[in-house]
């Protein structure tokens, strides 16, 4: 008997035993299934995770200012009562000559509105070169200049979202937006950014929510954002404020974040260093800012969803184990019930060999039938998690690959001790089964 016969005869007795073979295929149905779609959630998890990273751009160091509380308080108070500052912008930009552009950021109180209209946003005070560093476009209009800094000019750049809960589908630019009953004059509008799924999206800001105006006017009367809110319209907080900042030269007011751009990502790590001892020394010890590196992120990221993989991957499999043993369970029960069958085999010149072969081939007939259904049992769940679930999924054709081959594979070893078994039977013995 060829291999064609042998494939056309293990196809047979699927179809003459149609509840037999589909129990039979089961697990490794579910077994392939389950390894696409879990792969696929992690596949989707990681490249979410990923996005999100490198929208932080991966060759800039990120300052992020800190609030100190408890017992350290007093001494933070003392020693660098006014946290992250716009001199420590200064110094970053004096001292590290290996920064290609450092942009201190400070973000801050205010309601945002148009009319009667209000929005939901982030009010972000920076410099021009921001949008160059965070490699955000512009759909319309223009960004900051340095004209705008020096004549403390009122003017804003609105995020895709803000400009929608605003405008709707006007065009803005040239028209007033009240960011904390002051009149600011739109300048442009950037495009939408991508930040992946709800889920996602609510453990990382939503930038397309921010408005971006001149840090000079920021830091004129603006409370910075600490993470509490203040009364909006109270005069006398901001009548607070305004004498704060006066007394204190610009220097020493307070900034959200800075960030450093250098050369590459491999420079990042160094630069965290020489960026660490220098603020350590200007704020004498007190750790009120901490610094992330998302290159960083990033390998730890990629490190720590290659194990998940691996792990889903590994649970699932056990389900293909289970089909196996299940496999070799039927194809023992189909041996002994088709023994009468091997010993008139024998008799008319079949060898061992070709019994071997017979059942081996039919076990992986099963399998490969099975591994092809789970292949689309997988992509469709993989699919359906992604509509009912809202989880972004990535089919790997690696995934499929695998599962596949895994599933022929257990076919070939779990079919291989009944089949042993069959061509072992003596013909003599066979004849007289009934």
């Amino acid at each position: 008997m060829g291999i064609l016969d042998a494939i056309q005869t293990g196809l047979s007795e699927l179809l003459s035993h149609k509840m037999r073979s589909i129990l039979t295929m089961l697990g490794v149905i579910f077994g392939v299934s389950a390894v696409i779609a879990m792969v696929s959630i992690g596949e989707g998890a990681k490249q979410e995770a990923l996005d999100q990273i490198k929208q932080m751009g991966i060759d800039v160091v990120h300052v992020k200012r800190m609030n100190i509380a408890g017992e350290l308080l007093e001494e933070a108070q003392s020693r660098s009562p006014f946290g992250l500052r716009y001199a420590d912008a200064d110094s970053l930009t004096s001292i590290c000559t290996f920064a290609k552009r450092i942009i201190p950021l400070r973000q801050v109180f205010a309601k945002i509105k148009t009319g009667d209209k209000p929005a939901t946003g982030k009010v972000i005070g920076t410099v021009p070169d921001y949008d160059l560093v965070t490699r955000s476009k512009l759909a319309t209009g223009r960004f900051l200049r340095e004209a705008d800094m020096k004549a403390n000019a009122q003017v804003c750049i609105l995020g895709a979202t803000v400009k929608r809960d605003l405008f709707g589908f006007d065009d803005p630019l040239g028209k007033t937006v009240t960011i904390e009953s002051r009149l600011f004059r739109v300048v442009g509008v950037m495009e939408p950014k991508e930040v992946g799924s709800a889920k996602a999206s609510s453990a990382m800001l939503d930038i397309n929510s921010d408005v971006y105006i001149p840090l000079t006017v920021a830091m004129d009367g603006f409370q910075i954002f600490s993470g509490q809110a203040i009364p909006a319209n109270s005069a006398t907080i901001r009548q607070m404020i305004g004498e704060m900042q006066a007394r204190h030269s610009r220097d020493k007011i307070g900034i959200s974040e800075i960030i450093v751009q250098v050369e590459s990502a491999e420079a990042t790590i160094q630069a965290a260093g020489v960026i660490r001892s220098i603020l350590n020394r200007s704020h004498q010890g007190i750790r009120d800012f901490e610094i992330i590196i998302p290159a960083e992120l990033l390998r730890q990221q990629q490190q720590l969803q290659h194990t998940f993989s691996i792990v889903l991957a590994a649970i699932a499999s056990i389900s293909l184990l289970v089909g196996g043993i299940g496999i070799m369970n039927i194809m023992l029960a189909t041996v002994t019930q088709r023994t009468r069958e091997i010993g008139v085999r024998r008799c008319i010149g079949a060898t061992r060999w070709d019994i071997v072969r017979q059942f081996m081939l039919e076990a992986l007939v099963i399998t490969c039938v099975g591994g092809l259904i789970g292949v689309a049992v997988g992509l469709g769940g993989a699919q359906a998690i992604s509509v009912y679930a809202g989880w972004r999924t990535v089919v790997s054709s690696q995934a499929i690959i695998v599962s596949f081959g895994v599933s022929a594979f257990i076919g070939i070893i779990f079919g291989m001790y009944p089949a042993i078994r069959a061509a072992m039977v003596d013909p003599i013995e066979a004849l007289r089964y009934s």
